[in-house]
């Protein structure tokens, strides 16, 4: 054995003296490399007059042996999390470029409501998971100290980081998670920011030196890729507040490819066994790229229009005493009305109208674009039957807000729209919201942070209120969880109690003091 030894520190050396060869080439290159364009097959097709240099092609992979993820948001990071927890022995990298939420994802606390999800990560996650205002549990046996020490993950196979460059070089097999978001400045795609996909493009061009499967999750004007790389479409039909038990038990797995002949049967064989080790075969379907993609777009419309026309019905069930909640219960529908629906579906709703519109059908783009139209609206609709219960202006008024997502919505859109409007009233806003760091992760609500204030329990959010909307439709925010008979007691009048989950009984609300608005 002793022998080997310097052979072996020889190669070791020749290895550390090509890879850093190979990583100054690799930032010559990124500083005058081309934009990268596409011929698309879905949605679109562009090409400009750039030649880009194809990259050395490889062997075909037949199985993963690494995955990266690109995009740490919502979807992105619970594939990950669901399938390296399948896949013990293949290695895990969810990389973006956001700073604050890898931080958010490499704390210990998950900065997504999602049931099981702390379970799924952390040892021990219902013992040393922290309380909700943040107290140390002084009783135990070595005090604070224990508090302070990091909790223990579960899935070693995994991690997250803002170097997207090394993430991307050591895979083999990348899902492409980077969402699309929208965006009123963009005129040129009406209403698509597509910034985070083009850098994660970008990324992917500037460092493959060899044969990798691109997979496309997240839903946008995506495109096909240049011969050096296996591109398919793997949507995703979960809804937030189920995504872990829809992503763990899927009723299908849906996995779309472009009909060529430079089609990789091996691509579609390496994404498939990601997935065999908890969904049976029958449960994976492969299809056309275009039927795969436009079934991730219509689930989330369908899915969007159930919401607005519960909204607008909302409207006029106020008007004529009747109860939007017993409607949905007769009609069976799961899914209630709000604040609208979240701003991944407002993605997919912008991503259908775009295609339609590309074909030149006007009809379907007034019909589609008349749905966005109405979720627009909900927060001054909701904001106007707030005013009708509130005597006087709204200026100087106090209004807690608890809960800034549902189970349903997994975003905080519909809420800033609401934040937005109460706060040019003159509205005092107080906040509550267990499941988000406002000062370490920068939220997006921070153009309209000016007008309320964050509190550290549901109490002092609606100490002096005149009103309190209950956004969320979680388990802690409940009529048996909260001590609302002491909340009514510390508010003001009318004592309005805004309810967007319908959990709350009329009468027993009147006992203790509130005004109950069922909407």
């Amino acid at each position: 054995m002793m022998p080997f030894l310097p052979l072996l520190l020889v190669l070791a050396g020749l290895t550390i003296f090509f890879s850093k060869r190979k990583c100054k080439a690799i930032e010559k290159r990124e500083s005058h490399t081309p934009p990268v364009v596409v011929k698309g097959h879905t949605y679109f097709d562009s090409v400009e007059d750039v030649q880009i240099q194809p990259v050395v092609r490889t062997e075909r992979v037949k199985y993963a042996r690494c995955v990266c993820v690109i995009g740490a948001g919502y979807m992105g990071a619970l594939t990950a999390i669901v399938l390296a927890s399948q896949n013990p022995h293949i290695p895990f990298h969810v990389v973006d470029s956001d700073e604050q939420l890898i931080a958010a994802w490499n704390s210990d606390r998950v900065p997504v409501p999602e049931p099981g999800l702390e379970e799924m990560l952390f040892e021990d996650a219902t013992e040393s998971s922290p309380t909700q205002n943040g107290a140390v549990d002084q009783d135990s046996e070595f005090g604070a100290f224990v508090s302070q020490l990091p909790r223990a993950r579960k899935l070693k196979n995994i991690n997250f980081s803002t170097n997207v460059h090394a993430g991307v070089t050591v895979a083999d097999l990348i899902f492409l998670c980077a969402e699309a978001r929208s965006s009123t400045k963009s005129e040129e795609l009406h209403g698509l920011d597509l910034s985070h996909i083009q850098s994660a493009l970008q990324a992917i061009a500037q460092v493959s030196t060899g044969h990798k499967i691109i997979v496309q999750k997240a839903a946008a004007p995506c495109a096909s890729p240049s011969a050096s790389f296996d591109v398919l479409s793997n949507p995703d039909f979960v809804v937030p507040g189920s995504a872990l038990r829809d992503l763990l038990y899927p009723p299908r797995i849906v996995i779309g490819h472009v009909y060529s002949e430079d089609m990789s049967p091996e691509a579609l064989t390496a994404v498939r066994r990601l997935y065999t080790p908890f969904v049976s075969e029958e449960r994976i379907i492969t299809m056309d790229a275009w039927s795969a993609e436009l079934s991730k777009l219509v689930a989330s419309a369908l899915l969007a229009q159930q919401i607005t026309s519960l909204n607008s019905l909302s409207l006029l069930c106020e008007s004529t005493n009747a109860k939007i909640n017993h409607i949905t219960q007769i009609l069976g529908l799961s899914q209630r009305a709000g604040l609208g629906f979240s701003a991944s579906q407002r993605v997919d709703l912008l991503c259908l109208v775009y295609l339609a519109r590309e074909l030149g059908m006007s009809d379907i783009v007034d019909y589609w674009a008349s749905v966005l139209r109405m979720n627009e609206l909900q927060p001054a609709w909701m904001i106007q039957r707030v005013v009708g219960r509130i005597s006087g202006a709204l200026v100087e008024k106090k209004v807690a807000l608890l809960g800034m997502t549902s189970k349903h919505m997994g975003d905080m859109s519909g809420v800033i729209g609401l934040v937005r409007e109460l706060t040019q009233r003159g509205v005092e806003i107080r906040i509550f919201e267990p499941y988000f760091n406002w000062t370490d992760q920068g939220l997006c609500i921070s153009d309209a942070r000016k007008g309320f204030i964050v509190a550290n329990s549901a109490e002092m959010a609606c100490m002096d209120c005149h009103a309190v909307m209950v956004i969320t439709d979680r388990e802690e925010f409940g009529p048996d969880q909260v001590r609302w008979q002491g909340i009514a007691r510390h508010m003001k009048t009318p004592k309005l109690l805004v309810d967007l989950s319908g959990r709350f009984d009329q009468l027993q609300m009147q006992q203790w003091g509130f005004d109950l608005l069922d909407v």
